[in-house]
Formats: structure tokens, C-alpha cells, sequence
């Protein structure tokens, strides 16, 4: 009928079968300690889809994707925060034949997540309390530090956590905003996780609606967990 709005859904097989996808990743990280137990060395080698390839490929710069390198470039809008004497970034770029798409956090949030969950294991391995580890190597880098020590005071992160609680700290930038967060967990039955608190801090440069940024980052805090917690897709 002229005139009359209507309504077109996809069934979710044909959304799972036309949509497109966060780039399936994977990274291997090596670092390595001089005999006072500082990080003198750290590869990163990453291996994934180009959602440029797929939806601009002109974007490419000699065939290679640049967005790819969101929040562990050596410098600029997606600046890594560490200062490490010797640092190699690679991306082997590998295309399968489901399509990638532009989702939250693009590139910057598995990177992220491989970057920081490694920074853990390096202070691990060398005894060192992770907010310190991060600090030592954060001197050049007054951004990504300030926002850094704001979640880990308002964590309270010198102090004991309740009984059962375990906390973990992180940071990162990318496209030019400086970003960090630390949680409060706790485990139950082996596998049950709660979160019991966040704390988040951010530098995005200028604002024009405070709370536009503030809804933002609570947005991308819950949309990080129900995508860690929930969601999955098996292509």
C-alpha cells in the first residue's frame, strides 16, 4: 500500500551468512630482560584479516594496512605507551573468505588486550608488581602514564582488595584518545567470573559534550564484556 511503512529483517541466517565480522587475529609476543630484570626487547608479531582490504582498499600503503597498527605504532595517533630499547612491530596480513567489518574499537581492541595481557606475564616472570612494570617503561610517555595512575588511585591499588577480589590494571591508545581501566574479579567454582567493579579514565584531547565521552566509555566497557563473556560466532 502507497505510503505505508514496512518493516525488513534479515533471519539470522541470512545475517550470519551476509554480515561481516571483527578480523579474526592471532599474535605472537617475545620479550627479553637484560641482568636487572628491565625489558630491553619486545617483538610483536601479528597475523590477521584487513578490514581495508576488504571495504577501502585504496586506503593501503604499499599493499600494507595501516589502521592494523592501532595503539602499538611506534609513534603518532596509535603510539604505543612502553618505551622498549629494542621494539619490532610486524602484521602478516591474511585474508580468508569471511568478510571483516568495522566494530567497535577497530584493530585497537585485540591489540589491546594481546599487548596488556602480555605486559602481565612479563612482570610475572620477573616478580615485579604490573602497575610498576608499566611504569618504569612509561617515562617518555606522560599521556599514556596520567591515565594510567588515575584508575589505578581510584582502584586503590596500593591498598589489600577484599578477601576473594583480584584486580588488574591496563592501558592503551588509539586514533588519538589515551584510555585505562582497572577491575575488581572474583572467581567462583573454578570459571564463574564477577565483575565487581571498573574504574576507567580517559585523555580524548578536546571535548565538546563532556558527557557524550562519558557515555562512551560505559558504553565501551559493556559492549567489551558481553563481547568477552557472550559473544561468539561459529562461521
Amino acid at each position: 500500500m502507497p505510503g505505508t511503512p514496512i518493516k525488513l529483517l534479515w533471519s539470522r541466517e541470512e545475517d550470519m551468512q551476509h554480515g561481516k565480522y571483527h578480523p579474526v587475529t592471532q599474535c605472537k609476543l617475545t620479550g627479553a630482560f637484560d641482568a636487572d630484570d628491565n625489558l630491553v626487547a619486545l617483538h610483536y608479531r601479528l597475523s590477521g584479516q584487513s578490514i581495508l582490504f576488504s571495504v577501502r582498499p585504496e586506503a593501503l600503503q604499499n599493499g600494507m594496512d595501516p589502521a592494523a597498527f592501532q595503539g602499538v605504532a611506534q609513534s603518532g595517533e596509535a603510539a604505543i605507551g612502553y618505551s622498549v630499547p629494542n621494539l619490532l612491530v610486524e602484521h602478516s596480513m591474511r585474508n580468508p573468505h569471511v568478510p571483516p567489518g568495522f566494530w567497535r574499537g577497530v584493530n585497537v581492541n585485540h591489540n589491546a588486550i594481546y599487548m596488556e595481557c602480555f605486559m602481565d606475564e612479563l612482570a610475572q616472570a620477573v616478580g615485579q608488581d604490573p602497575l610498576e612494570f608499566r611504569r618504569k617503561l612509561m617515562g617518555k610517555n606522560p599521556k599514556h602514564l596520567a591515565v594510567l595512575n588515575a584508575v589505578a588511585e581510584k582502584i586503590g591499588w596500593g591498598t589489600p582488595a577484599p578477601q576473594g577480589v583480584y584486580r588488574g590494571i591496563a592501558q592503551v591508545m588509539g586514533y588519538g584518545s589515551y584510555v585505562a581501566g582497572a577491575a575488581e574479579i572474583s572467581v567462583t567454582d573454578g570459571s564463574k567470573i564477577k565483575v565487581h567493579r571498573i574504574v576507567a579514565s580517559t585523555d580524548p584531547g578536546y571535548v565538546v559534550n563532556p558527557a557524550q565521552v562519558e557515555r562512551q566509555i560505559a558504553g565501551s566497557f559493556v559492549y567489551g564484556l558481553s563481547a568477552l563473556f557472550y559473544g561468539g560466532c561459529t562461521v
